[in-house]
């Protein structure tokens, strides 16, 4: 067992109605991002499930906010 894993377990798919607040996102984002097939989504039965990977991968390829600099002229 690892760290993580000790006293709970860790979980490897996420229903679709957690995604959003797992990644900290907006419920229409995800299911924008299933449907330009950004995001794969299973289906379990009737549940539609994200594997956290796949939330993860997902997250790393979206773009990386810069700041930008300004110079200030006195």
């Amino acid at each position: 067992m690892t760290e993580q894993t000790i006293g709970a377990l860790v979980p490897i798919a996420v229903a679709i109605e957690d995604a959003p607040r797992i990644v900290g996102v907006s419920r229409t984002r995800i299911f924008e991002a299933i449907r330009n097939s950004d995001i794969s989504a299973r289906k379990a039965g009737r549940s539609t499930i994200i594997e956290i990977d796949e939330l993860k991968r997902w997250v790393k390829s979206l773009p990386i906010k810069r700041h930008e600099l300004t110079e200030m002229v006195v």
